[in-house]
């Protein structure tokens, strides 16, 4: 083993991975609207010429997914390397241009240059350097770039249902090196107050939703604040955000209508129904102080959490090929944003570790998005080293 992990080390093309991740972040693969193609289409030519066998998987009109697959297929131990090709607009606030693919000071910057065409970059180079070594697999790999995972994550899904399941799974995203075993869900809920609309001269004749909606939202950081009394050893406490507020047409009206969104971040352990009937509990106890009140609550979306078994082999592996090339041992961690390790793990019933080059927390989804070209190397060794010792 050390023999063939020193030849697939010597393959690493830093070069090349630097190259690649650069193509990608020039070309824009923005979500909303999805237009995956031309990189998925880039992307299926870069591994077709690096011998792999390669599929375009239209999952929506102009959105493929990419897989490719190095090792006879149907064989054991199988191995999933999972990333998405899509990213969120840019935005405004650059100080650079999102799809420039520039180099500054060590770091590539770019829309997705973290999250996660980087990652996805190297992915795609430890495979080819374990390929390139001349190691014969015992195993399979099938490398996926999936579309929409900054959408509904229809990508990921859309595999699992055809069938892409397996033994182990890493899903690249921007973890700053630490192995993820469980992350929180996300749940999208909607908080409409009804009223009754009037003139604003008059608003004793009307009924103001937006007056309703304010103790709606006072009430709910109450129940925002309770919910931290909950925890998980891993991925910590729940969270309620208020992310949108729309209502009223014109100032000179009484409001008849007023919608709030609610982010609210599950936990591993927790129920996705008791926690839409959180909110509705808070609207009634607001209801109760204030009969006049109208609202309806409804969950508009949901990706759920994931937890693995941290004595999967996978995690001991990926924290020994961690330790081995950043020398030290990187623990297991959870994680508070979601994923397509979800999709994964409670769908396709393989056990999945998020992990990856960047931190999410400090470039992703932000003005000059940007990640270390080193950590980008580094990230291909760790792959490349997992997969020699999973399926080499």
């Amino acid at each position: 083993m050390p023999h063939d992990a020193d030849m697939v080390l010597d393959h690493i093309d830093a070069n090349r991975l630097i190259r690649l991740a650069q193509d990608m972040v020039r070309i824009p693969s923005d979500n909303p609207p999805g237009n995956e193609r031309e990189v998925a289409e880039f992307l299926a030519q870069y591994l077709g010429r690096a011998g792999l066998d390669v599929e375009l998987r239209e999952v929506a009109p102009g959105r493929p997914n990419v897989v490719a697959r190095w090792g006879r297929v149907g064989s054991r131990p199988h191995l999933i390397l999972n990333g998405h090709i899509d990213a969120l607009p840019p935005g405004n606030g650059w100080t650079r241009d999102p799809y420039g693919g520039e180099i500054v000071n060590g770091r590539l910057y770019g829309r997705g240059s973290t999250d996660m065409k980087g990652p996805v970059a190297s992915l795609i180079a430890a495979v080819e350097a374990v390929k390139q070594s001349g190691v014969k697999p015992r195993g399979s790999v099938t490398l996926t770039a999936v579309m929409d995972e900054e959408g509904r994550q229809e990508g990921t899904r859309r595999l699992v249902q055809e069938g892409v399941v397996g033994d182990f799974a890493i899903v690249a995203e921007p973890t700053e090196f630490l192995p993820v075993a469980a992350h929180k869900g996300d749940m999208y809920i909607e908080v409409v107050a009804h009223g009754r609309e009037a003139h604003a001269s008059t608003p004793q004749e009307g009924v103001n939703a937006i007056d309703h909606m304010a103790d709606i939202i006072v009430e709910l950081r109450g129940l925002a604040d309770r919910l931290r009394e909950r925890s998980h050893p891993l991925v910590g406490h729940p969270t309620l955000t208020v992310g949108t507020i729309d209502g009223g047409m014109l100032t000179p009206m009484v409001p008849g209508r007023c919608r709030i969104t609610i982010d609210r971040r599950v936990l591993p352990n927790e129920i996705a129904d008791e926690a839409v009937q959180q909110v509705r509990e808070a609207v009634d106890r607001v209801r109760h102080r204030r009969p006049d009140v109208r609202a309806d609550v409804r969950m508009e979306a949901f990706a759920p959490p994931m937890e693995i078994n941290v004595k999967s082999p996978l995690v001991a592996v990926l924290r020994e090929t961690t330790a081995q090339i950043l020398g030290r041992d990187p623990g297991v961690h959870g994680w508070a944003a979601t994923c397509d390790a979800n999709l994964l793990v409670n769908e396709g019933k393989t056990p999945t570790l998020v992990f990856g080059p960047g931190s999410i927390a400090e470039q992703a989804h932000k003005p000059d998005e940007s990640v270390s070209i080193d950590e980008l190397t580094t990230a291909a060794k760790i792959y490349a080293l997992t997969i020699l010792r999973l399926v080499g």
